[in-house]
């Protein structure tokens, strides 16, 4: 069996490619990925160094007119270079996650009658995927809020995530305190992770300046990790040591599942594949959804957890200080709460999405 797999752009949709690429290598299959040279899957090429990667030149088509017949025109350039690249490697079924390449490669798909399917990450489907769900066999979606777009083509398997991810959940406990001490924290006071996301947050990390004040109230009971993404990175390890709150305060983390790992608690934006990575750890979580995303889909991408009482989900247009303050001090330390969001995050979890998916595309 051949399969070609195209998704990225962003960790959104890289991530869970890679997911189940390395899946279906792992039940022999024949795996080329496809990406794009201006993706974070080029920066990250390593990850797919074994599945005889191909990047293209493409981009996506938002802007001005000129920058839109642009774009067109690299969508048609690269389905013609995709085709050649099928009469070479003869793919049995196409797999594409969303993101730059994932245009012309489902083009190529149809164009070539090669069974084509669909994975979905977020609640509102990308104008991509629901183009290309159209000459699709089956689409994979997220969340199940999504069904209604695809109507009987949908099938429910939650977001694929990393191998690493499922791995370090399953043994999270007996690994927490050998983490903490390589982080140089404290077994006796709460984690709380900040983050938003792979390219952090501004909006995050410039509330967290205004309210560090009042945090350290709890500097004998909380110690964090901030993510910045960054941007306000010296500011904040400034502002935190001056206020004596123990913390680590860095840019990046490549290793986000040991981070996961020790967090008791997390502040996140809702991305597709941080409610999923989120979810997998059981982490009580207050998401603050990017207010700019398309479609207010981080918003959607929270929402069915937050009906079930499993996270709180706040606007950041009404998330004044003194609200924020209140709803971190519940999170941290209302032991009820902490128990129901933490069992309704591990209910809500699907860490066999990858081999789900791998199953129904090759039985497809």
């Amino acid at each position: 069996m051949r399969v070609v797999i195209a998704g990225g752009g962003t960790g959104g949709h890289f991530f869970p490619a890679v997911a189940v690429a390395e899946k279906l290598k792992s039940k022999g299959v024949d795996v080329l990925y496809v990406g794009s040279l201006n993706g974070i899957e080029f920066k990250k090429r390593e990850l797919v160094e074994t599945f005889s990667p191909v990047f293209l030149n493409v981009k996506g088509m938002r802007g001005r007119r000129r920058g839109i017949l642009k774009g067109m025109m690299d969508v048609v350039f690269s389905v013609g270079k995709v085709g050649g690249i099928f009469r070479r490697f003869r793919p049995d079924k196409v797999l594409i996650f969303g993101g730059y390449a994932s245009l012309p490669v489902g083009l190529a798909a149809v164009i070539g009658r090669v069974p084509l399917f669909v994975q979905e990450q977020n609640s509102i489907p990308g104008k991509t995927n629901l183009y290309l769900s159209h000459f699709s066999r089956k689409v994979f979606v997220g969340f199940k809020e999504t069904i209604r777009f695809f109507g009987r083509k949908a099938i429910y398997t939650g977001n694929p995530v990393r191998k690493e991810i499922v791995e370090f959940a399953k043994k999270k406990e007996e690994i927490k305190s050998k983490l903490l001490y390589k982080f140089g924290l404290s077994l006796e006071k709460k984690v709380l992770l900040i983050f938003g996301g792979s390219q952090g947050a501004l909006w995050i990390n410039e509330k967290f300046l205004r309210i560090s004040e009042s945090l350290a109230q709890f500097l004998d009971r909380i110690q964090l990790i901030h993510i910045t993404g960054g941007k306000l990175t010296r500011e904040l390890e400034e502002r935190y040591r001056s206020l004596k709150i123990k913390s680590i305060v860095l840019p990046f983390y490549e290793k986000i599942w040991e981070l996961y790992a020790v967090a008791d608690c997390a502040v996140s934006r809702a991305g597709a594949l941080s409610v999923a990575e989120l979810s997998c750890f059981g982490i009580p979580t207050l998401f603050i959804p990017y207010p700019f995303a398309v479609d207010d889909h981080q918003y959607y991408n929270a929402l069915e957890l937050y009906r079930k009482n499993g996270c709180f989900l706040e606007k950041q247009e009404s998330l004044n200080d003194e609200r924020f303050m209140q709803l971190l001090s519940k999170l941290l330390f209302d032991k009820m709460i902490y128990r129901k969001f933490s069992k309704e995050m591990k209910n809500f979890s699907k860490p066999d999405a990858a081999d789900m998916i791998s199953e129904l595309l090759l039985n497809g």
